[in-house]
């Protein structure tokens, strides 16, 4: 950047040509939201203020934060800021930046009819996205969150304080339903609701992702073994022993894991039913499955 002073729309146009050449997907909309993040103005108000000038006060941090993002650091994690269902959470390296495929996860379970509050579990909460979201849109139920990250917690912690949900959800320590292990009362150790996005990533595919991904998401958040269903098994094994009569268990899969993922659950007698459910592509990307209303957890 030459010495000149600089408008919006300058910043925005040499800032987007800058990370096209760099390789940056989105190199538009990748600008206006570091840009925006800095001023403390929406897309929307940057563009009604293209001629606005910007000194040195923000061109010095814009500048690193180009630097960062050519590096591939995700935009998530500059802005430390992520929308999800029109909520805004914290993120930041400690967690996966959450996906539009978990928003559907949230949908599916908003979407269900119910007539009475529900008991809902969430394993590997990571940012706490999921948990928040249910406690914001059904202030009733009680909802028990675990990953067995302490970092990961302490942002799911922050997003929870943040949309006033603390008391609604427990958050608890362990790796999947090891914290739920340790209740003593049993009627507290069954769910209507287990919920979960898993890693699924095969180590195989470590490559073909984006470095945006590969270099800075949480290693143990995306790869599951050699073919991705490391913790999605376990899931599926051990999850009737906490779902309660009736109740359910939805996750997300990867976009070809489909078919090995309907065996495990068919292969398990607890459950009655099993749907795949589609992403915005088309792709089967979430798995809805169900016990029966005579169903003995074990």
């Amino acid at each position: 950047m030459p010495n000149k002073i600089w408008r919006v729309v300058d910043l925005l146009d040499w800032t987007s040509g800058y990370f096209e050449q760099h390789g940056i997907s989105n190199p538009r909309l990748d600008a206006e939201v570091l840009l925006g993040h800095l001023l403390n103005k929406s897309r929307l108000q940057l563009y009604l203020h293209f001629e606005m000038p910007v000194f040195q006060k923000h061109l010095m941090p814009f500048r690193e934060l180009i630097k960062k993002r050519i590096e591939h650091t995700p935009v998530s994690y500059l802005t430390n800021r992520k929308e999800f269902l029109s909520l805004d959470f914290y993120v930041d390296e400690r967690v996966l930046i959450p996906r539009p495929e978990t928003e559907q996860l949230v949908e599916t379970v908003l979407a269900t009819k119910m007539d009475t509050p529900q008991r809902l579990l969430e394993l590997g909460t990571g940012s706490g996205v999921i948990a928040t979201s249910l406690a914001v849109h059904q202030p009733e139920w009680n909802i028990v969150a675990t990953d067995m990250s302490e970092p990961a917690l302490a942002v799911a912690e922050k997003n929870a304080e943040t949309h006033a949900c603390t008391a609604q959800i427990t958050f608890m320590s362990g790796d999947l339903f090891e914290p739920i292990k340790q209740i003593d009362n049993p009627e507290q150790t069954q769910f209507d609701w287990i919920v979960c996005n898993p890693p699924y990533v095969k180590n195989v595919e470590r490559d073909s992702l984006s470095p945006d991904v590969r270099d800075y998401e949480p290693e143990i958040a995306l790869f599951a073994g050699d073919d991705g269903l490391a913790v999605i098994r376990r899931l599926i094994a051990e999850a009737p022993q906490y779902l309660a009569p009736n109740g359910k268990l939805l996750f997300e899969i990867g976009d070809t894991q489909s078919d090995p993922v309907s065996d495990l659950i068919n292969a398990e007698p607890a459950y009655c039913a099993c749907e795949l459910l589609k992403d915005y592509a088309e792709k089967d990307r979430l798995v809805l499955a169900s016990v029966s209303s005579e169903h003995s957890p074990a």
